[in-house]
């Protein structure tokens, strides 16, 4: 059953000039996503920067309102909520942040911030806060020591570490947590990420992870979506996505993606040319300025996302029609 259920979710943002500061253009930073998040699974979102995922999550759990479209939480309809309506149900979502020092308060320390949560949310009795800081601390790996120090003291992995305290805090169903690790090490990004699995097994989470890295993905997902434009472009399982992925774009991102034998020196992929402008996007297929197997009607037509298999689908001209001829 689907926790998280979205439909045709799109969000503009304005561009405003001249001296009354009147909107002159927009931002097509989210158009018509639609997808599924199953209950206990994990989702990743996978795409190049500035192609809609981080503002896509903050959308869902209603940091940014909604152009248009529709979001249902457990099947609670969640895009119009107001404030009021969605506070009991901010305690079932919480958000991890790309940049764990800006996402803290430098003015308070690690346990005044978790008491904060705590007692905002009523977690537990105000004679039990105490021993659940501690126990939360204990989950991300802090020693209970950590209660008294400030974020200017952690490093950045144990900042990230606190900020999963802080979203575990209020013990929630669904955690979006965007690029959690793209900050970090490389030795620090393994020792997150698989405390990040060890909390979801336990705790039986579901999760949207986003991430620009697909190593990361197909180890930590069940299932993925590609993003490309703000637009979804294929949808596919986790489990052999070398063999299975069919849209351009995706084996494009794939094809560029470092291999882990040191014996294959084969030369990595270079994706060419740009990404179109959000605030002018292509008529047809987002990918048709750097498809290399674009037709004409790639310019003019936009493909919608056809299933091509069981839990596979796929928003291509090559795949939902026959060809039509090379541009």
């Amino acid at each position: 059953m689907a926790l998280v259920e979205v439909d045709n979710l799109s969000k503009d943002f304005p561009i405003r000039g001249g001296i009354l500061g009147r909107q002159i253009a927009q931002v097509h930073a989210v158009t018509n996503v639609t997808l599924r998040v199953q209950r206990g699974d994990t989702l990743g979102i996978i795409g190049e920067s500035g192609c809609g995922k981080s503002t896509l999550g903050k959308i869902i759990v209603r940091l940014l309102n909604p152009t248009s479209g529709e979001i249902r939480f457990d099947g609670i309809p969640i895009h119009l909520a107001s404030h009021r309506e969605l506070m009991p149900l901010r305690r079932r979502m919480q958000f991890i942040f790309q940049d764990p020092y800006s996402s803290l308060n430098p003015k308070m320390t690690a346990g005044q911030m978790l008491a904060e949560v705590i007692k905002f949310h009523q977690v537990v009795p105000a004679r039990q806060r105490s021993g659940y800081i501690d126990e939360l601390l204990g989950m991300v790996q802090l020693g209970t020591d950590a209660r008294n120090r400030y974020p200017h003291e952690f490093s950045g992995g144990q900042r990230q570490r606190l900020n999963i305290a802080r979203a575990l805090a209020v013990k929630p169903e669904f955690i979006i947590a965007d690029e959690p690790v793209s900050a970090l090490d490389v030795s620090v990004q393994a020792q997150v990420l698989n405390l990040l699995m060890d909390l979801r097994d336990q705790f039986g989470l579901t999760l949207m992870f986003i991430s620009h890295d697909l190593k990361v993905i197909e180890h930590f997902c069940d299932q993925m979506v590609v993003m490309y434009l703000g637009q979804l472009v294929e949808k596919l399982s986790c489990d052999a996505i070398h063999a299975n992925a069919k849209h351009p774009y995706t084996q494009a991102l794939l094809r560029s993606n470092p291999i882990n034998d040191p014996q294959n020196r084969e030369e990595l992929y270079i994706l060419k040319g740009e990404v179109p402008s959000p605030r002018n996007p292509p008529a047809g297929c987002p990918f048709v300025t750097r498809c290399e197997l674009a037709e004409e009607r790639c310019n003019t037509d936009r493909p919608q996302l056809v299933q091509i298999a069981n839990q596979h689908e796929a928003a291509c001209w090559l795949i939902n029609g026959p060809a039509t001829g090379t541009a």
